[in-house]
């Protein structure tokens, strides 16, 4: 790998941890009964973003296994976060979705981050912004091609 890839690989890796460090911070802001770990709060965040889905999709999105998935899973119910019902066309399946208080929870995290980022970005150089926004969908691209996993073709639960 070039020398340059290395100072690349290196910035991105930072740039996660901030990135990271954002959705912590907003995730310590919410009220009292509604706080969240950052695991939970992805397994919510991908329920209430992209639809209902069973635990083994879950699980393979948040790259555990079934036994951490379930137990995620069972926080999220006890709390009335997500809701739980049998999938109407093979009722061995049992497809998770996330309440209307989850997809509340979700939306005050996300709009926390947005004003975060939005005061880091706002202290960047015009000219880095604009390399930014031209650039990123780039990225963005590779890690929908990476993101995929084989054989899976949507994880969306159609009922």
């Amino acid at each position: 790998m070039a020398a340059g890839s290395e100072q690349l690989l290196d910035a991105m890796t930072e740039v996660s941890r901030h990135l990271l460090r954002l959705m912590t911070q907003c995730l310590d802001q919410l009220p009292e009964g509604d706080e969240l770990s950052a695991t939970q709060y992805r397994a919510l965040a991908s329920l209430a973003q992209r639809g209902p889905r069973n635990a083994s999709v879950l699980a393979e999105e948040l790259g555990v296994g079934r036994p951490a998935a379930t137990k995620i899973v069972d926080r999220l119910a006890r709390r009335r976060l997500i809701s739980r019902r049998r999938h109407p066309g093979d009722r061995r399946q049992v497809i998770l979705e996330a309440t209307e208080h989850g997809m509340e929870i979700v939306r005050t995290v996300q709009q926390c981050r947005r004003r975060r980022l939005a005061r880091v970005l706002s202290e960047l150089d015009p000219a880095a912004r604009d390399a930014l926004e031209r650039d990123l969908p780039a990225l963005l691209a590779a890690f929908s091609l990476t993101g995929r996993t084989p054989g899976v073709r949507s994880h969306t639960v159609s009922v």
